[in-house]
C-alpha cells in the first residue's frame, strides 16, 4: 500500500506541488509502457533501475559489491551487471547480501530525485518512480499512490523472449526470481491488468490519471519516449 506520513506530533509538512506515484510490478508485465504513457501525459519520471546502475558506478561501490559477492563480479574495476545477475538469480543468499548493500543507497537516490523534481515544479503535477523492487526498499518519502502493472506469467515470459533481451529460459529464470514479490504487488493501491494489447494499457493509464491526478500538467523534466 502507499506509504503515508501521519505527521502526529510534528509541524505540518510543506505542501507539495507534485503528487508522488510509484509504478511497480513483475518483469515483463508492462511497467515501462505504463510509465512512458504517464511521461507522455506530463509526469516527471525517475527510473529506479537507471538510478541503480548509476549507484554501482559511484566511488567505492565496485569494491563494496565485490566484498559482498566476490571478485568475479568485477570487470576492469567496474561491476559487471551480467555477472551479478547470474550469481544472484542462482543464489538467494547472494541476492540478500546485494540488496542489503544497495537498497538503502538506492532509496536515498530516489528521495533526492523527487526533491529535485519538487524544487523545479512551478505548478501542480505528478512525479512517478518506476521501481520493480519498491516493496523491498526502505521508505524514500511520502507516496500518494502505488500502481502495480501485472500480467499472467506465461504472457510475461513470452513478452520478455519476444523483446530479444533474453531467451525463453533466461526469461523464465527472471520471472521466477520475482515470485516472492507477487503477493506484495497485489497490495498496491491500484493493480492494472495488462493482459491485452499496448493500447489497452495506455487507455487504462489515461483513465487512472483522469481519476487520480486531474491537475497533471507539464513535466518538470522532458518526458521519456515510449514505444
Amino acid at each position: 500500500m502507499a506509504e503515508r506520513n501521519s505527521g502526529a506530533g510534528q509541524d505540518p509538512a510543506p505542501a507539495r506541488r507534485l503528487q508522488r506515484w510509484v509504478v511497480t510490478g513483475p518483469i515483463g508485465a508492462g511497467k515501462s509502457l505504463a510509465v512512458a504513457e504517464l511521461a507522455a501525459l506530463g509526469a516527471s519520471v525517475v527510473d529506479a533501475d537507471a538510478e541503480g546502475r548509476a549507484l554501482l558506478r559511484e566511488p567505492g561501490m565496485p569494491a563494496a559489491v565485490a566484498a559482498a559477492l566476490g571478485p568475479d563480479v568485477l570487470r576492469g574495476g567496474e561491476v559487471d551487471r551480467a555477472a551479478v545477475a547470474a550469481l544472484v538469480f542462482a543464489d538467494p543468499r547472494a541476492l540478500d547480501r546485494l540488496n542489503a548493500l544497495v537498497h538503502p543507497r538506492l532509496a536515498e537516490r530516489l528521495a533526492e530525485r523527487l526533491r529535485e523534481f519538487e524544487a523545479a515544479a512551478r505548478q501542480p503535477g505528478l512525479a512517478v518512480v518506476e521501481a520493480a523492487v519498491y516493496f523491498l526498499l526502505p521508505p524514500f518519502g511520502p507516496v500518494d499512490l502505488v500502481v502495480a502493472v501485472d500480467a499472467p506469467p506465461e504472457l510475461r515470459v513470452g513478452r520478455l523472449a519476444a523483446s530479444g533481451r533474453f531467451d525463453a529460459a533466461a526469461a523464465r529464470v527472471r520471472a521466477e526470481a520475482q515470485r516472492p514479490l507477487l503477493d506484495a504487488f497485489a497490495r498496491a493501491d491500484v493493480v492494472l491488468s495488462n493482459d491485452g494489447g499496448p493500447d489497452d494499457l495506455r487507455r487504462a493509464v489515461r483513465a487512472l490519471v483522469a481519476a487520480r491526478a486531474p491537475a497533471l500538467s507539464h513535466p518538470a523534466t522532458p518526458p521519456r519516449e515510449g514505444p
